[in-house]
């Protein structure tokens, strides 16, 4: 594989109620595949599929993190779509499958999401560095609305770069311009 750009898109695996949220996923997927990049996801349904499929309608490069050992267990066991280009098994289950995910990226957007959107976000927000930028799509519901909040609670520095906008492209464009030191 080459050295480009890795940006993951994490947020709500459920089908969400506002379709609205779900063209914003295609959106944020379109735009870093327009930029070269690949986009990373933990190989669920949901918005971060809604990325998948907005990458893919520009020809971008998408690799799936999934939780499940195999093939057969990431399809029975979790329901999980088989639509990226190159799917990783961890084997390590849902906690341990977003660790993953989140330390191979160089950046991640939230947009969305729930308690495990929320568990990614800890784990960016704690342990990527000051290379990386961690992107939140405001006004797309669930924990994404409510991080900047939680960060301000934690009374702890974020050493990656916290790049937030309600515009899913003017988020990307953020994150390639501001967003990488």
């Amino acid at each position: 594989m080459d050295n480009r750009i890795k940006i993951a898109v994490l947020g709500s695996a459920s089908v969400q109620a506002d379709a609205s949220c779900e063209r914003k996923a295609e959106c944020i997927g379109a735009e870093i595949a327009a930029r070269k990049a690949v986009v990373l996801t933990g190989a669920c349904p949901g918005l971060p599929q809604a990325a998948v499929q907005g990458a893919k309608s520009l020809g971008g490069m998408t690799i799936g993190i999934s939780p499940a050992m195999n093939k057969e267990e990431h399809r029975s066991a979790y329901g999980y779509p088989e639509t990226s280009d190159v799917l990783l098994f961890t084997g390590m289950g849902t906690k341990g499958r977003n660790v993953m995910l989140v330390r191979s990226a160089d950046a991640c957007i939230f947009v969305g999401g729930r308690i495990g959107t929320l568990n990614e976000f800890t784990i960016a927000y704690d342990e990527l560095n000051e290379k990386c930028a961690i992107g939140i799509l405001t006004g797309s519901g669930g924990f994404s609305d409510e991080f900047l909040r939680l960060a301000e609670l934690s009374e702890k520095p974020c050493r990656a770069r916290l790049v937030v906008d309600s515009d899913p492209g003017s988020l990307i464009d953020r994150v390639f311009t501001e967003g990488f030191r």
